[in-house]
């Protein structure tokens, strides 16, 4: 008799708390204390990304789920050459293909993926190779076309169908040097569909319902598409384990091919049609960029596993009690400080409120009423200092946790400062009076001494981490925002990975090496992106786009707040948001009779 101790191996367990991890599907333990049988189940999901840095469609993909790249793409009309790397959180710039293209065939990975053909008219035939950071142009294939597939490495490469302008089979293979055409053609000659798999097993599905297998040498028709016509879906995966996502005119259906059958699967947040497709496996997919009508950057991954995963998301929580923006904050997410700033009308504010993870409370007022100052520190450890009107642009507090004292003025009085470190060993970099500033002085908890300038000029950057270990990010000074990141060791400051766009007014918090940086101006932006000390990729948007604000300068890429600020529908706003990064966990049921 099959016994469960005859298909897993063990006998069932009794425990007084469920597993948190290890433990694989179908497993089947008794919970002593709650009296149940529990298993825990493999579920399948799409879960939303950070979108791309520039959305578009009709571009091409490479890679993985956690190392993919999206390449070429167009925004309204001509082709683009963008390239972004996707990290499984977020996606970063890298170099600009040779020849701007989108519709073409693509595959590969990360450090090594190709680009084929394209839609640009007449009918392209060159073929181009990334090496992880830039692009070189390659030999032409055979037979000029737009909107084919393709599949494999960049040594050993297919690809197949598209547009000549009429449909076409057309096969062709690469070594490593040329391309060689395939005797073999499609059964069903056809354009903008999908495929997935290697040189010598790769499964060909889109634009009409018809499916084909590629076995190395010829093409045989399999198993039809769930779905009708999907044209402009998007694929990933392997002969045996392929997805197919979304497609005309901006669906959300998707699908999984286990090398015979089709299934229905969880279906895109998004629907769209022109998005690209990345993964090792059905299981482990990306889908990004597309249109939904208008430019998408959105970005989906597709997983099967025994893991609920929730991914990383900005929301609301409860608001200030005073609205304005020019604010300054410390602390973390559920330890808050959020001081000073300028109400409606324009009125300085000396109000301080304290967070306690679930709403603001009012604490001991400011001894100066100010804003566009900065400042840094915890709840009960906080420094401020600079700030307008113009009094009190030297001007430093501390903050105990209880009330504010006056501390040691700065040397060079100013507004719109960077500011890093603690309450006893702080640093305050740039800002303006009478003309934008580069000065940078140190805090020691009492007085302020000179230190080593910054390399540009300028005001509304801002700063975070330690005195040993900083960053200066942005700023302003005429014609525009900064792209500049800048790394501070104590001494000496070094450039970092850029900013994707200026940026000034910025918020952010985290150290040096995982910092967050979230709603800038001048555009009061719900964009957020993560630094992990060499470059900075997207990450979750906020749900309303803000500057000078306060963040929690102490708070992590996993865990931070921001409140008030300049919103696009109105000055001085009082909503706050937390953002909570992804969590997974086991999918644990409790088994009944029913």
């Amino acid at each position: 008799m099959t016994t469960y101790r005859n298909i897993h191996g063990r006998s069932i367990q009794s425990v007084t708390t469920d597993p948190s991890e290890s433990v694989t599907e179908g497993q089947v333990w008794y919970n002593s204390n709650s009296d149940t049988f529990k298993s825990v189940l493999v579920t399948s999901a799409f879960v939303s990304s950070a979108n791309l840095n520039t959305a578009r469609r009709i571009l091409g993909r490479a890679g993985t789920q956690t190392a993919s790249v999206a390449m070429g793409g167009t925004l309204t009309g001509p082709a683009v050459g963008n390239t972004e790397h996707y990290n499984g959180t977020g996606w970063t710039t890298s170099g600009d293909m040779n020849t701007s293209q989108y519709g073409m065939a693509s595959d590969g990975t990360q450090t090594a993926a190709y680009a084929a053909a394209g839609a640009n008219s007449p009918a392209p035939n060159v073929s181009q190779f990334y090496n992880g950071s830039s692009w070189t142009s390659g030999s032409n294939i055979n037979t000029a076309r737009r909107y084919p597939v393709g599949t494999g490495t960049t040594t050993a490469a297919l690809i197949f169908g598209g547009t000549v302008p009429g449909n076409t089979g057309a096969t062709e293979l690469y070594d490593g040097s040329s391309w060689t055409s395939s005797p073999n053609s499609l059964n069903t000659a056809r354009s903008e569909f999908a495929g997935a798999g290697t040189q010598t097993a790769t499964v060909g599905f889109g634009s009409t319902t018809a499916v084909e297998d590629w076995d190395g040498t010829s093409w045989t028709t399999g198993n039809n598409l769930p779905y009708s016509s999907p044209s402009g879906n998007a694929g990933a995966g392997t002969q045996t384990a392929a997805i197919s996502a979304g497609g005309a005119p901006t669906i959300s259906t998707t699908a999984v091919y286990d090398g015979t059958n089709w299934s229905s699967n969880p279906s895109l947040a998004t629907g769209r049609r022109g998005s690209a497709g990345a993964g090792s496996s059905s299981s482990a997919s990306v889908i990004f960029g597309g249109t939904t009508g208008s430019n998408t950057g959105s970005t989906e991954e597709f997983t099967r596993s025994a893991n609920v995963i929730t991914a990383g998301a900005w929301a609301s929580t409860n608001s200030l009690n005073t609205a304005r923006s020019s604010l300054a904050g410390a602390g973390t997410q559920t330890a808050g400080l959020m001081y000073g700033g300028s109400t409606p009308g324009g009125t300085p504010s000396n109000t301080s409120e304290e967070y306690d993870g679930t709403s603001f409370e009012e604490g001991n007022n400011l001894l100066s009423a100010r804003y566009t100052y900065e400042g840094t520190g915890t709840q009960t450890a906080a420094v401020t200092f600079g700030g307008s009107p113009a009094p009190l642009k030297a001007y430093t507090e501390e903050y105990d946790g209880t009330s504010w004292t006056e501390s040691g003025d700065m040397g060079t009085g100013r507004y719109s400062v960077a500011a890093g470190g603690t309450q006893t060993a702080a640093f305050g970099a740039g800002g303006y009076s009478g003309g934008n500033k580069s000065n940078v002085e140190h805090y020691d908890g009492s007085s302020w001494t000179a230190a080593t300038a910054l390399p540009s000029t300028r005001r509304a950057a801002r700063g975070s981490g330690t005195l040993t270990a900083g960053l200066c990010m942005g700023g302003y000074a005429p014609p525009g925002s900064f792209t500049n990141t800048e790394e501070y060791d104590g001494s000496s400051w070094s450039a970092g990975g850029a900013l994707p766009t200026g940026m000034s007014d910025l918020q952010c918090c985290g150290p040096q090496t995982a910092n967050f940086i979230f709603g800038f101006g001048p555009s009061k932006s719900v964009l957020s992106h993560n630094y992990d000390g060499t470059a900075w990729a997207t990450a979750p948007s906020l749900g309303t786009g803000r500057l000078s604000a306060g963040p929690s300068k102490a708070g992590s890429q996993t865990a931070a707040l921001i409140a008030g600020g300049d919103s696009p529908s109105a000055n001085r706003i009082a909503t706050a948001e937390e953002f909570t990064g992804e969590t997974s966990a086991l999918n644990v049921k409790t088994l009944t009779q029913s």
